[in-house]
C-alpha cells in the first residue's frame, strides 16, 4: 500500500506527517526469491501482534517529542504555491 493520498492531503493542509509501516510478511509481491516463503493468515496476525507493542512505544515517544512551538517547513509549505 502507498501513502500517496495521505501525503498529498497532509501537504494541502500544511500538516506534518510520517509513515509508520508494520511489516508482517516478506513474501508479498516477491517472485522467484528462494527466501520468500508463503505465510498463513495466522502467522501474519502473530507478527502484527508482536509489532503492536513496539508501535505503541514508538507513538508514545513521538507524541512526547512534539515541540510546543511549530517552526518546521510544513507549517508554511504552501506559502508560495500557485493554484492553476
Amino acid at each position: 500500500m502507498t501513502q500517496y493520498t495521505e501525503c498529498a492531503l497532509a501537504r494541502e493542509l500544511e500538516l506534518c506527517y510520517a509513515n509508520i509501516s508494520l511489516i508482517t510478511d516478506y513474501d508479498v509481491g516477491v517472485e522467484g526469491d528462494p527466501h520468500a516463503q508463503p505465510v498463513t493468515a495466522r502467522e501474519v496476525l502473530v507478527r502484527f501482534k508482536e509489532n503492536t507493542a513496539r508501535l505503541r512505544e514508538l507513538v508514545l515517544r513521538m507524541v512526547a517529542a512534539i515541540p510546543s512551538t511549530r517552526d518546521c517547513p510544513c507549517a508554511t509549505a504552501l506559502k508560495h504555491a500557485r493554484v492553476g
